[in-house]
């Protein structure tokens, strides 16, 4: 997940540190929506970056 992360960093002329609290702002926001989507992807918690980046990773490789 690290080499995402600094491959989004290096395409965007930012810090790795940028875009990880970036995509964790984001992250929240999408928690707070509480929509069906986020529930049935992550019930009802808020993931890392981390997680959320394989979670949609493993979804596109349709990955269960």
């Amino acid at each position: 997940m690290k080499d995402i992360l600094k491959q989004v960093a290096l395409q965007n002329g930012v810090s790795e540190e940028e875009v990880r609290e970036e995509m964790q702002k984001s992250i929240h926001e999408a928690y707070l929506q509480k929509s069906p989507a986020f529930i049935n992807t992550f019930g009802d918690r808020e993931p890392s970056v981390e997680e959320f980046l394989k979670k949609m990773a493993d979804q596109v490789m349709g990955v269960s």
